[in-house]
């Protein structure tokens, strides 16, 4: 007889949204921008979040 299926539940972290990110990224580096932007689209940043950011302005 198989063994009964257990139901597993997954935490849910709280999602982050891209203004809270950005906000972040000017605390970090001081509120200049150029240091924002590197911070941002960086490629460590990419693989945290598994996805890129691209920032148009």
């Amino acid at each position: 007889m198989p063994a009964p299926r257990r139901a597993t539940q997954r935490k849910v972290t709280p999602a982050l949204t891209v203004g809270e990110l950005i906000a972040a990224a000017y605390d970090t580096a001081g509120g200049e921008s150029v240091e924002v932007l590197k911070l941002v689209t960086s490629p460590q940043m990419t693989r945290a979040l598994g996805r890129r950011i691209v920032l148009v302005g």
